[in-house]
């Protein structure tokens, strides 16, 4: 190969995109790269960087590799006798729409990787929101059936004021009188100190205060506790919640600071 073409035949063709696609013979590949540099052939220059631009996309896919030596001969071989067929126009040649077809294969195999991963991420996004959906129906179930039985004839409400420093505080408590149990909520009560606990008790018509439980409210002042009411207890004349040391104390020792009358 000397000197400069003047047009662009099937030959030319062939030999830029199998240059491109590195699928010439070492010796012809010497050759053709010597006569784009030395020669300065403008129009195999733009066909073999059209084709290496192609080449290029296929690259961000994943590496090309060589060609083993019986695919060159096997490729040579159709190229040659491909050659002595086709009619001097301005179609691609056969090889290059079959090296084209191969990158265009492995583009849309690399897009159905894209749309599977998508398509996995978006399963896990739909189960997580089915898992979410059915714990919030199952905690708005839980509060349907509290709410039923905060509304039951049988239930008793006891509201607690703020005692002293703690004025503002409110506790209210949902006496199910049936199933022997208190819903104890409370509101503006403020942590009591590390060395210190809350503790409810009840408070009967006759005898000493039982405990009830020991607790401490969250950092918003608020606390919600369940708490079964002992056969032992009868009749009860008030709930109150005193301050105590950490973890409470069989008897009650420290101030007020809630307390609610049962009449």
């Amino acid at each position: 190969m000397a000197g400069k073409h003047l047009q662009l035949t099937d030959e030319l063709q062939e030999q830029a995109s199998l240059f491109a696609a590195g699928a010439l013979p070492e010796s012809e590949r010497r050759e053709y790269a010597r006569h784009l540099e030395e020669d300065d052939c403008a129009i195999c220059q733009n066909e073999a960087r059209e084709f290496m631009s192609t080449a290029n996309l296929l690259i961000f896919r994943g590496p090309l590799e060589s060609p083993s030596p019986k695919v060159k001969q096997r490729l040579m071989e159709q190229v040659r006798a491909g050659a002595t067929t086709r009619r001097a126009s301005v179609a691609k040649p056969r090889r290059w729409l079959e090296w084209t077809a191969g990158l265009t294969a492995v583009a849309a195999s690399a897009a159905l990787v894209f749309v599977l991963s998508d398509n996995v991420q978006l399963r896990q996004l739909t189960d997580s929101l089915s898992n979410r959906i059915a714990q919030l129906e199952a905690q708005l179930g839980d509060q349907r059936i509290r709410f039923a039985a905060l509304t039951s004839p049988d239930v008793r409400v006891v509201n607690l004021a703020g005692q002293g420093e703690n004025a503002k505080a409110a506790g209210r408590i949902f006496w199910d009188q049936s199933k022997r149990r208190w819903l104890f909520y409370v509101q503006n009560l403020a942590q009591a100190p590390s060395d210190k606990s809350y503790q409810l008790w009840f408070v009967p018509k006759t005898g000493n205060p039982l405990s009830a439980t020991v607790f401490n409210t969250t950092i918003t002042g608020s606390a919600e506790i369940e708490i079964q009411v002992p056969e032992s207890i009868d009749e009860l004349k008030a709930a109150a919640v005193t301050t105590e040391p950490v973890g409470g104390v069989p008897q009650p020792t420290g101030a007020f600071a809630l307390l609610g009358l049962i009449e």
